[in-house]
């Protein structure tokens, strides 16, 4: 009897210590890790008795908005504002003193700048949307009729919304190339006393220098630091607005404006007349080229006084995201269709107009090789970056 009630005890005491050592194992095992969510951008580790764990870096995106703002977007708004001063200058030089040496300086002056515009109008942001900047610098065609009427009429008013396609580099392209068979009739327009020529060559200029004052200054004088205090993944966030724009603009400003319109991919039959510097005739190419460099340049972050001078991008900040345990790069396949576009592109005659109406396959392969591009940024590159698309294509393509 005694000895049933010692194996009792026994038996007791060895449950409880099992259960015990249960206990501790279990709560070993389900106790939370605990990640540092305030973490700075360089990785760290903590160590504690019971686990180690590692804090994830974090994107700077804050210093992303910084560069493109002090790197990018305002010194090639300060170089552009400066070539449109020296274009002022040189139409009144030709205004005071028509003949075809200042002509030529002229449209010097002005390609200078149009080239210049192409790395400006992809940055429709800010008080550049306000006042509906690109479309009052480079919306083309030109409508020559009402560019003829506001001549000889002496009235009318550059800031309203129907003047919008009277005015800007492709009313200047009309103005120095097109109205008159040759160079000798185009001066003539403007050796008459009084031009009405020379006054709306002037007051469109003018304009041009007028709105892109407006849009340097609030950029240096206020908009900077809102842009860059805006680092939030949200809709109206600067990053999320600035890559749609940038993403608007490959798809619509560089692929469709400068190459599928033209081509015919959205009307079923080419369309010429639909060329950038459509009566200078010679620029086309280049005016393209340029706007692809800078793409490309804006995509890999690269300064604008300086392209060896780089810093954090669109390029960069999907490294980040996608890590380095990856075998092939989105980065790198957009950059190699960006490389591409620019080689298509360089293989065109150096005026659209004649690659349309010569050979215009050529045109819509170099459209489809920009078209490959699109895909990459506007649905994998916005996917990884977790960016919501914020406009609607309205070309149907």
């Amino acid at each position: 009897m005694r000895l049933k009630f010692l194996l009792k005890i026994i038996l007791i005491m060895l449950f409880i210590s099992c259960a015990g050592s249960d206990s501790s194992e279990s709560t070993s095992i389900n106790s939370p890790v605990i990640i540092n969510n305030n973490a700075s951008s360089t990785t760290s580790s903590s160590t504690t008795s019971s686990s180690t764990t590692t804090v994830p870096a974090e994107f700077d995106r804050g210093a992303m908005l910084t560069f493109w703002a002090d790197k990018i977007i305002i010194p090639s708004l300060e170089s552009f504002n400066e070539s449109l001063f020296q274009l002022l200058e040189a139409t009144n030089s030709f205004i005071d003193n028509p003949d075809q040496e200042k002509l030529s300086q002229l449209r010097e002056k002005w390609l200078i700048s149009y080239k210049s515009w192409q790395f400006v109008e992809m940055f429709d942001i800010g008080k550049a949307e306000e006042i509906y900047f690109k479309n009052r610098l480079n919306l083309y065609p030109v409508n020559r009729d009402r560019v003829d009427s506001n001549i000889d009429s002496g009235s009318y008013d550059l800031d309203k919304a129907e003047n919008f396609t009277s005015q800007g580099f492709a009313a200047i392209d009309y103005l120095l190339f097109g109205i008159g068979e040759n160079d000798d009739s185009i001066v003539s327009k403007y050796l008459v006393s009084d031009s009405s020529h020379s006054k709306y060559l002037k007051d469109v200029v003018s304009k041009a220098v007028e709105l892109t004052n407006i849009v340097k200054v609030d950029w240096e004088e206020g908009y900077r630091n809102t842009f860059v205090e805006l680092t939030d993944n949200t809709a109206t966030s600067s990053i999320n607005k600035l890559t749609n724009d940038f993403i608007f603009y490959y798809e619509k400003g560089f692929r469709a404006n400068k190459i599928g319109i033209p081509a015919g991919v959205f009307s079923g039959s080419p369309l010429p007349d639909r060329v950038e510097a459509y009566y200078g005739r010679v620029y086309s190419r280049a005016l393209a080229i340029e706007a692809a460099n800078a793409v490309d340049n804006f995509f890999n972050g690269r300064s604008y006084s300086d392209n060896e001078d780089v810093g954090l991008s669109l390029k960069s900040y999907l490294d980040f995201v996608e890590g380095d345990g990856v075998s092939s790069k989105l980065s790198d396949e957009i950059d190699a269709q960006i490389a591409a576009s620019i080689e298509s592109i360089g293989s065109l005659k150096q005026n659209f107009v004649d690659q349309v109406n010569e050979n215009n396959i050529e045109m819509l392969k170099t459209y489809d090789v920009i078209q490959a591009g699109v895909v990459m940024l506007k649905v994998d590159m916005l996917q990884k970056l977790n960016i919501s698309v914020d406009y609607v294509d309205a070309d149907g393509d």
